[in-house]
Protein backbone atom coordinates (compact mmCIF):
# COMPACT_ATOMS: atom_id res chain seq x y z
CA UNK A 1 0.00 0.00 0.00
CA UNK A 2 2.79 2.38 0.94
CA UNK A 3 4.48 1.68 -2.40
CA UNK A 4 1.28 2.67 -4.26
CA UNK A 5 1.00 5.89 -2.31
CA UNK A 6 4.63 6.83 -2.97
CA UNK A 7 4.19 6.05 -6.66
CA UNK A 8 1.17 8.36 -6.76
CA UNK A 9 3.13 11.13 -5.08
CA UNK A 10 5.95 10.79 -7.60
CA UNK A 11 3.42 11.14 -10.42
CA UNK A 12 1.97 14.19 -8.74
CA UNK A 13 5.41 15.76 -8.35
CA UNK A 14 5.94 15.31 -12.08
CA UNK A 15 2.70 17.20 -12.65
CA UNK A 16 4.01 20.01 -10.48
CA UNK A 17 6.76 20.65 -13.00
CA UNK A 18 4.16 21.86 -15.49
CA UNK A 19 4.09 25.63 -15.89
CA UNK A 20 1.74 27.18 -13.35
CA UNK A 21 -0.40 30.17 -14.05
CA UNK A 22 0.35 32.66 -11.31
CA UNK A 23 -1.72 35.62 -12.43
CA UNK A 24 -5.41 36.29 -11.85
CA UNK A 25 -6.21 36.94 -15.49
CA UNK A 26 -8.87 34.94 -17.28
CA UNK A 27 -7.55 31.89 -19.08
CA UNK A 28 -8.77 30.23 -22.27
CA UNK A 29 -11.43 28.24 -20.42
CA UNK A 30 -12.99 31.40 -19.02
CA UNK A 31 -12.18 30.38 -15.44
CA UNK A 32 -10.26 32.70 -13.15
CA UNK A 33 -7.54 31.01 -11.09
CA UNK A 34 -6.45 32.11 -7.62
CA UNK A 35 -3.74 34.64 -6.99
CA UNK A 36 -1.79 35.54 -3.88
CA UNK A 37 -0.89 38.95 -5.29
CA UNK A 38 -3.93 40.84 -4.05
CA UNK A 39 -4.17 41.24 -0.29
CA UNK A 40 -7.60 41.67 1.23
CA UNK A 41 -6.61 43.76 4.22
CA UNK A 42 -3.50 44.09 6.30
CA UNK A 43 -5.44 44.86 9.45
CA UNK A 44 -7.88 41.96 9.24
CA UNK A 45 -6.38 38.46 8.85
CA UNK A 46 -7.49 36.83 5.61
CA UNK A 47 -7.85 33.57 7.57
CA UNK A 48 -11.10 35.03 8.92
CA UNK A 49 -12.51 34.90 5.40
CA UNK A 50 -13.39 31.37 4.32
CA UNK A 51 -13.06 30.09 0.77
CA UNK A 52 -15.69 27.34 0.78
CA UNK A 53 -14.44 25.39 -2.24
CA UNK A 54 -13.44 21.73 -2.11
CA UNK A 55 -9.72 21.72 -2.80
CA UNK A 56 -8.90 24.48 -0.33
CA UNK A 57 -7.29 21.73 1.75
CA UNK A 58 -5.11 23.92 3.95
CA UNK A 59 -7.93 26.46 4.34
CA UNK A 60 -5.72 29.45 3.56
CA UNK A 61 -8.24 31.28 1.36
CA UNK A 62 -7.02 30.15 -2.03
CA UNK A 63 -6.40 26.97 -4.02
CA UNK A 64 -2.81 26.42 -5.13
CA UNK A 65 -0.12 23.77 -5.04
CA UNK A 66 0.28 24.23 -1.31
CA UNK A 67 -3.09 22.49 -1.08
CA UNK A 68 -1.74 19.59 -3.16
CA UNK A 69 1.22 19.32 -0.81
CA UNK A 70 -1.14 19.36 2.18
CA UNK A 71 -3.23 16.54 0.70
CA UNK A 72 -0.04 14.52 0.23
CA UNK A 73 0.67 14.97 3.94
CA UNK A 74 -2.84 13.71 4.74
CA UNK A 75 -2.25 10.63 2.57
CA UNK A 76 1.06 9.94 4.33
CA UNK A 77 -0.57 10.40 7.75
CA UNK A 78 1.27 13.52 8.88
CA UNK A 79 -1.54 15.98 8.13
CA UNK A 80 -5.03 16.26 9.56
CA UNK A 81 -7.97 15.96 7.19
CA UNK A 82 -9.84 19.24 6.73
CA UNK A 83 -13.33 20.16 5.57
CA UNK A 84 -12.26 21.00 2.02
CA UNK A 85 -9.55 18.38 1.43
CA UNK A 86 -11.78 16.09 -0.66
CA UNK A 87 -11.28 18.16 -3.80
CA UNK A 88 -13.16 15.87 -6.20
CA UNK A 89 -15.99 15.18 -3.75
CA UNK A 90 -15.75 11.36 -3.80
CA UNK A 91 -15.69 10.90 0.00
CA UNK A 92 -12.03 9.95 -0.04
CA UNK A 93 -8.79 11.90 0.16
CA UNK A 94 -6.35 10.45 -2.37
CA UNK A 95 -4.17 11.31 -5.37
CA UNK A 96 -7.24 12.12 -7.46
CA UNK A 97 -7.71 15.15 -5.22
CA UNK A 98 -4.17 16.26 -6.00
CA UNK A 99 -4.95 15.97 -9.70
CA UNK A 100 -8.14 18.04 -9.28
CA UNK A 101 -6.19 20.77 -7.49
CA UNK A 102 -3.56 20.79 -10.25
CA UNK A 103 -6.30 21.23 -12.85
CA UNK A 104 -7.91 24.05 -10.84
CA UNK A 105 -4.53 25.72 -10.47
CA UNK A 106 -3.91 25.49 -14.22
CA UNK A 107 -7.39 26.79 -15.03
CA UNK A 108 -8.32 23.53 -16.73
CA UNK A 109 -10.82 22.11 -14.24
CA UNK A 110 -14.17 21.25 -15.78
CA UNK A 111 -15.88 20.78 -12.43
CA UNK A 112 -15.83 22.41 -9.02
CA UNK A 113 -17.66 21.78 -5.77
CA UNK A 114 -18.54 24.54 -3.32
CA UNK A 115 -20.09 24.40 0.12
CA UNK A 116 -22.86 26.98 0.21
CA UNK A 117 -24.05 29.18 3.04
CA UNK A 118 -26.02 26.39 4.73
CA UNK A 119 -23.50 23.59 4.25
CA UNK A 120 -24.89 22.06 1.05
CA UNK A 121 -22.26 20.66 -1.33
CA UNK A 122 -23.08 21.93 -4.82
CA UNK A 123 -21.31 20.62 -7.92
CA UNK A 124 -20.62 23.16 -10.67
CA UNK A 125 -19.73 22.68 -14.31
CA UNK A 126 -17.13 25.19 -15.49
CA UNK A 127 -16.95 27.77 -16.88
CA UNK A 128 -19.91 29.62 -15.38
CA UNK A 129 -21.47 31.92 -17.97
CA UNK A 130 -25.01 32.77 -16.78
CA UNK A 131 -26.28 33.62 -13.30
CA UNK A 132 -29.69 34.33 -11.79
CA UNK A 133 -29.80 35.98 -8.35
CA UNK A 134 -33.26 35.69 -6.79
CA UNK A 135 -32.78 38.49 -4.26
CA UNK A 136 -32.10 42.10 -5.18
CA UNK A 137 -29.37 42.69 -2.61
CA UNK A 138 -27.51 39.66 -3.95
CA UNK A 139 -27.82 41.21 -7.41
CA UNK A 140 -26.23 44.44 -6.20
CA UNK A 141 -23.27 42.54 -4.75
CA UNK A 142 -22.78 40.60 -7.99
CA UNK A 143 -22.86 43.78 -10.06
CA UNK A 144 -20.21 45.27 -7.77
CA UNK A 145 -18.01 42.31 -8.77
CA UNK A 146 -18.36 43.21 -12.44
CA UNK A 147 -20.71 40.38 -13.39
CA UNK A 148 -23.42 42.49 -14.99
CA UNK A 149 -23.06 40.75 -18.35
CA UNK A 150 -23.43 37.33 -16.70
CA UNK A 151 -26.80 38.04 -15.05
CA UNK A 152 -29.72 36.81 -17.19
CA UNK A 153 -32.65 37.29 -14.79
CA UNK A 154 -33.49 39.11 -11.55
CA UNK A 155 -36.26 39.25 -8.98
CA UNK A 156 -39.04 41.79 -9.35
CA UNK A 157 -37.91 43.67 -6.24
CA UNK A 158 -34.66 44.54 -8.02
CA UNK A 159 -36.54 46.32 -10.80
CA UNK A 160 -38.77 48.06 -8.26
CA UNK A 161 -36.17 49.04 -5.65
CA UNK A 162 -32.81 49.17 -7.42
CA UNK A 163 -33.62 50.36 -10.91
CA UNK A 164 -30.65 52.72 -10.66
CA UNK A 165 -28.31 49.76 -11.20
CA UNK A 166 -29.74 49.01 -14.65
CA UNK A 167 -30.63 45.56 -16.05
CA UNK A 168 -34.08 46.92 -16.85
CA UNK A 169 -34.35 44.65 -19.89
CA UNK A 170 -33.94 41.44 -17.89
CA UNK A 171 -37.00 39.32 -17.06
CA UNK A 172 -38.39 38.78 -13.56
CA UNK A 173 -37.80 35.30 -12.17
CA UNK A 174 -39.55 35.70 -8.81
CA UNK A 175 -40.01 38.11 -5.94
CA UNK A 176 -37.34 38.95 -3.37
CA UNK A 177 -36.15 35.35 -3.05
CA UNK A 178 -39.52 34.22 -1.72
CA UNK A 179 -40.79 32.74 -4.97
CA UNK A 180 -39.15 31.33 -8.09
CA UNK A 181 -40.69 31.19 -11.56
CA UNK A 182 -39.38 27.79 -12.59
CA UNK A 183 -40.59 28.03 -16.17
CA UNK A 184 -38.85 31.35 -16.71
CA UNK A 185 -35.62 30.17 -15.07
CA UNK A 186 -35.51 27.03 -17.21
CA UNK A 187 -36.07 29.15 -20.31
CA UNK A 188 -33.08 31.34 -19.42
CA UNK A 189 -30.82 28.31 -18.81
CA UNK A 190 -28.60 29.72 -16.04
CA UNK A 191 -25.56 27.84 -14.78
CA UNK A 192 -26.19 29.04 -11.21
CA UNK A 193 -29.27 30.23 -9.35
CA UNK A 194 -28.39 32.09 -6.14
CA UNK A 195 -30.84 31.99 -3.23
CA UNK A 196 -30.72 34.21 -0.12
CA UNK A 197 -30.20 32.61 3.27
CA UNK A 198 -33.88 32.81 4.17
CA UNK A 199 -34.66 30.43 1.30
CA UNK A 200 -32.37 27.73 2.74
CA UNK A 201 -35.24 25.46 3.79
CA UNK A 202 -36.57 25.45 0.23
CA UNK A 203 -33.22 25.08 -1.56
CA UNK A 204 -33.46 21.34 -2.21
CA UNK A 205 -37.02 21.61 -3.47
CA UNK A 206 -36.06 24.47 -5.77
CA UNK A 207 -33.08 22.45 -7.02
CA UNK A 208 -35.35 19.50 -7.82
CA UNK A 209 -37.47 21.79 -9.99
CA UNK A 210 -34.43 23.18 -11.81
CA UNK A 211 -32.57 20.20 -13.29
CA UNK A 212 -29.09 20.80 -14.72
CA UNK A 213 -28.87 24.03 -12.73
CA UNK A 214 -26.67 24.59 -9.68
CA UNK A 215 -28.79 26.06 -6.87
CA UNK A 216 -26.60 27.83 -4.31
CA UNK A 217 -27.59 29.50 -1.01
CA UNK A 218 -25.46 32.52 -0.09
CA UNK A 219 -25.66 35.43 2.33
CA UNK A 220 -24.43 38.32 0.23
CA UNK A 221 -26.71 40.76 2.04
CA UNK A 222 -25.57 40.10 5.61
CA UNK A 223 -22.59 41.57 7.45
CA UNK A 224 -21.92 38.21 9.06
CA UNK A 225 -21.53 36.24 5.84
CA UNK A 226 -20.75 38.69 3.05
CA UNK A 227 -16.94 38.50 3.19
CA UNK A 228 -16.66 34.72 2.91
CA UNK A 229 -19.47 34.43 0.39
CA UNK A 230 -17.91 37.11 -1.81
CA UNK A 231 -14.64 35.19 -1.61
CA UNK A 232 -16.31 31.94 -2.62
CA UNK A 233 -18.58 33.18 -5.42
CA UNK A 234 -15.81 35.33 -6.92
CA UNK A 235 -13.54 32.27 -7.16
CA UNK A 236 -16.26 30.42 -9.02
CA UNK A 237 -17.00 33.33 -11.37
CA UNK A 238 -13.41 34.33 -12.03
CA UNK A 239 -13.77 37.68 -10.25
CA UNK A 240 -11.25 37.32 -7.43
CA UNK A 241 -9.44 40.61 -8.00
CA UNK A 242 -12.75 42.47 -8.02
CA UNK A 243 -13.88 40.73 -4.82
CA UNK A 244 -10.58 41.46 -3.07
CA UNK A 245 -10.93 45.13 -3.98
CA UNK A 246 -14.51 45.28 -2.68
CA UNK A 247 -13.68 43.37 0.51
CA UNK A 248 -10.67 45.58 1.15
CA UNK A 249 -12.82 48.69 0.69
CA UNK A 250 -15.41 47.43 3.19
CA UNK A 251 -12.82 46.34 5.72
CA UNK A 252 -11.04 49.67 5.53
CA UNK A 253 -14.11 51.52 6.78
CA UNK A 254 -15.05 48.76 9.21
CA UNK A 255 -11.62 49.03 10.80
CA UNK A 256 -11.84 52.82 10.88
CA UNK A 257 -14.96 52.63 13.04
CA UNK A 258 -13.39 50.00 15.27
CA UNK A 259 -10.21 51.98 15.80
CA UNK A 260 -12.08 55.13 16.79
CA UNK A 261 -14.65 53.56 19.11
CA UNK A 262 -13.02 50.51 20.72
CA UNK A 263 -11.47 52.58 23.52
CA UNK A 264 -14.78 54.02 24.73
CA UNK A 265 -15.88 53.23 28.26
CA UNK A 266 -19.46 52.15 28.94
CA UNK A 267 -20.36 55.54 30.41
CA UNK A 268 -19.24 57.19 27.17
CA UNK A 269 -21.64 55.12 25.08
CA UNK A 270 -25.14 56.53 24.55
CA UNK A 271 -28.12 54.18 24.48
CA UNK A 272 -30.13 53.74 21.30
CA UNK A 273 -33.39 52.27 20.06
CA UNK A 274 -33.33 50.70 16.59
CA UNK A 275 -36.79 50.19 15.07
CA UNK A 276 -37.72 47.79 12.28
CA UNK A 277 -40.20 49.64 10.05
CA UNK A 278 -41.11 47.11 7.37
CA UNK A 279 -44.85 47.65 7.78
CA UNK A 280 -46.82 50.80 8.48
CA UNK A 281 -48.71 49.44 11.47
CA UNK A 282 -49.25 50.33 15.07
CA UNK A 283 -46.82 47.61 16.12
CA UNK A 284 -43.40 48.44 17.53
CA UNK A 285 -40.51 46.22 16.50
CA UNK A 286 -37.07 46.66 17.99
CA UNK A 287 -33.99 45.25 16.22
CA UNK A 288 -31.75 43.35 18.62
CA UNK A 289 -27.98 42.72 18.47
CA UNK A 290 -28.84 39.12 17.54
CA UNK A 291 -29.93 40.24 14.07
CA UNK A 292 -27.07 39.20 11.76
CA UNK A 293 -27.76 42.01 9.33
CA UNK A 294 -29.00 45.33 10.70
CA UNK A 295 -28.51 44.46 14.37
CA UNK A 296 -24.86 43.58 13.88
CA UNK A 297 -24.23 46.66 11.74
CA UNK A 298 -25.28 48.83 14.69
CA UNK A 299 -23.08 46.89 17.13
CA UNK A 300 -19.54 48.01 17.87
CA UNK A 301 -20.09 51.62 16.86
CA UNK A 302 -19.93 53.13 20.33
CA UNK A 303 -23.56 52.77 21.43
CA UNK A 304 -25.66 50.53 23.68
CA UNK A 305 -28.71 48.88 22.13
CA UNK A 306 -31.60 48.95 24.60
CA UNK A 307 -32.81 45.66 23.05
CA UNK A 308 -29.73 43.75 24.20
CA UNK A 309 -30.84 40.61 26.01
CA UNK A 310 -34.20 40.32 24.28
CA UNK A 311 -34.79 36.95 22.63
CA UNK A 312 -35.01 37.12 18.85
CA UNK A 313 -33.74 39.30 16.02
CA UNK A 314 -36.70 41.70 15.89
CA UNK A 315 -39.07 41.77 18.85
CA UNK A 316 -42.45 43.42 19.27
CA UNK A 317 -42.42 45.71 22.29
CA UNK A 318 -44.79 48.13 23.99
CA UNK A 319 -44.23 51.85 23.40
CA UNK A 320 -44.27 52.25 27.17
CA UNK A 321 -41.18 50.03 27.36
CA UNK A 322 -39.34 52.29 24.92
CA UNK A 323 -40.31 55.38 26.89
CA UNK A 324 -39.18 53.72 30.11
CA UNK A 325 -35.80 52.78 28.55
CA UNK A 326 -35.45 56.43 27.51
CA UNK A 327 -32.84 55.94 24.73
CA UNK A 328 -30.48 58.77 23.84
CA UNK A 329 -30.80 58.00 20.12
CA UNK A 330 -33.48 56.50 17.90
CA UNK A 331 -32.91 54.98 14.46
CA UNK A 332 -35.78 54.00 12.16
CA UNK A 333 -34.90 51.28 9.65
CA UNK A 334 -36.74 52.09 6.39
CA UNK A 335 -37.11 48.52 5.21
CA UNK A 336 -39.86 48.95 2.61
CA UNK A 337 -37.51 50.67 0.15
CA UNK A 338 -39.87 53.32 -1.26
CA UNK A 339 -39.61 56.28 1.14
CA UNK A 340 -35.91 57.01 0.75
CA UNK A 341 -33.03 56.60 -1.66
CA UNK A 342 -32.67 57.84 -5.27
CA UNK A 343 -34.69 60.95 -6.10
CA UNK A 344 -35.71 61.65 -2.51
CA UNK A 345 -34.91 65.09 -1.13
CA UNK A 346 -34.11 66.12 2.42
CA UNK A 347 -37.50 67.82 2.50
CA UNK A 348 -39.14 64.48 1.63
CA UNK A 349 -37.27 62.82 4.48
CA UNK A 350 -38.05 65.66 6.88
CA UNK A 351 -41.76 65.19 6.20
CA UNK A 352 -41.39 61.45 6.67
CA UNK A 353 -39.65 61.94 10.00
CA UNK A 354 -42.51 64.14 11.14
CA UNK A 355 -44.94 61.32 10.26
CA UNK A 356 -42.82 58.75 12.06
CA UNK A 357 -42.88 60.78 15.25
CA UNK A 358 -46.55 61.70 15.04
CA UNK A 359 -49.03 59.63 16.97
CA UNK A 360 -46.47 58.56 19.58
CA UNK A 361 -47.80 60.03 22.81
CA UNK A 362 -45.19 60.19 25.53
CA UNK A 363 -42.23 60.10 23.17
CA UNK A 364 -41.74 63.82 23.57
CA UNK A 365 -40.23 62.92 26.97
CA UNK A 366 -37.63 60.55 25.49
CA UNK A 367 -34.11 61.94 25.38
CA UNK A 368 -33.68 61.08 21.70
CA UNK A 369 -36.74 63.15 20.75
CA UNK A 370 -36.00 66.00 23.14
CA UNK A 371 -32.45 66.35 21.79
CA UNK A 372 -33.36 65.89 18.10
CA UNK A 373 -31.46 62.62 17.87
CA UNK A 374 -34.00 60.66 15.81
CA UNK A 375 -32.73 59.40 12.46
CA UNK A 376 -34.13 57.63 9.39
CA UNK A 377 -31.89 55.08 7.68
CA UNK A 378 -32.53 53.34 4.34
CA UNK A 379 -31.95 49.57 4.54
CA UNK A 380 -29.94 49.76 1.31
CA UNK A 381 -27.03 51.29 3.26
CA UNK A 382 -27.39 48.64 5.96
CA UNK A 383 -27.37 45.45 3.86
CA UNK A 384 -25.11 44.10 1.15
CA UNK A 385 -21.77 45.75 0.31
CA UNK A 386 -23.05 49.09 1.59
CA UNK A 387 -23.39 47.92 5.18
CA UNK A 388 -20.26 49.83 6.20
CA UNK A 389 -21.90 53.09 5.11
CA UNK A 390 -24.72 52.51 7.58
CA UNK A 391 -22.19 51.54 10.21
CA UNK A 392 -20.31 54.82 9.80
CA UNK A 393 -23.61 56.69 9.86
CA UNK A 394 -24.55 55.13 13.21
CA UNK A 395 -21.10 55.86 14.62
CA UNK A 396 -21.02 59.49 13.51
CA UNK A 397 -24.54 60.19 14.78
CA UNK A 398 -23.59 59.02 18.27
CA UNK A 399 -20.00 60.29 18.25
CA UNK A 400 -19.73 63.29 15.90
CA UNK A 401 -16.53 64.42 17.61
CA UNK A 402 -14.76 61.14 16.80
CA UNK A 403 -15.84 61.23 13.15
CA UNK A 404 -15.65 64.93 12.43
CA UNK A 405 -13.56 64.31 9.31
CA UNK A 406 -15.76 61.50 7.98
CA UNK A 407 -18.78 62.09 5.73
CA UNK A 408 -21.01 59.01 5.27
CA UNK A 409 -22.69 60.61 2.26
CA UNK A 410 -19.34 61.06 0.48
CA UNK A 411 -18.42 57.45 1.26
CA UNK A 412 -21.70 56.36 -0.32
CA UNK A 413 -20.88 58.38 -3.43
CA UNK A 414 -17.45 56.78 -3.46
CA UNK A 415 -18.97 53.29 -3.40
CA UNK A 416 -21.46 54.02 -6.17
CA UNK A 417 -18.79 55.53 -8.41
CA UNK A 418 -16.04 53.02 -7.66
CA UNK A 419 -18.04 49.80 -7.95
CA UNK A 420 -21.00 50.79 -10.14
CA UNK A 421 -19.80 53.85 -12.06
CA UNK A 422 -22.90 55.70 -10.88
CA UNK A 423 -23.49 59.27 -9.73
CA UNK A 424 -26.89 59.48 -8.05
CA UNK A 425 -28.83 62.18 -6.26
CA UNK A 426 -31.05 61.11 -3.39
CA UNK A 427 -31.31 60.79 0.36
CA UNK A 428 -30.56 57.51 2.09
CA UNK A 429 -30.39 58.86 5.66
CA UNK A 430 -31.87 61.84 7.47
CA UNK A 431 -30.85 64.05 9.09
CA UNK A 432 -27.20 63.88 8.09
CA UNK A 433 -24.93 64.11 11.12
CA UNK A 434 -22.73 67.20 11.17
Amino acid sequence: MKTKVLTGIIICLLLLTLPAIASSSENSSGYMVASDSTAVSESTPESNIKLSILGNANEDGTIDMKDAEYIESIILGSGNQTQFADANCDNSVNMLDVTRIELINLGKAKELTLVDGVGRQVNLTLPIKNIIPTDYRTTEALIALGTKDMIVGVDRAFHERMAEFGLSDLPDVGMHGRSVDYEMVLTLKPDIVLLPLWQADNADTIAENLPNTAVVVMGLSSKKTIYSDLKTISFVLGKENEANELISWMQGYENLVKERTEGLEAEEMPSFYYEYMSERTEKWWVITPEDHSAGQVAEGVGGLNIAKGLVGTSVEVDPEWIIEQNPDFMFADLMNGYDSGPGKTEEDMKNLLTKVLSGRPGFEKVNAVKNNNVYLVDRDIIGGPRWVIGRIYFAKCMHPDLFEDIDPEEIHKEYLKKFHNLELSGTWAYPLPE
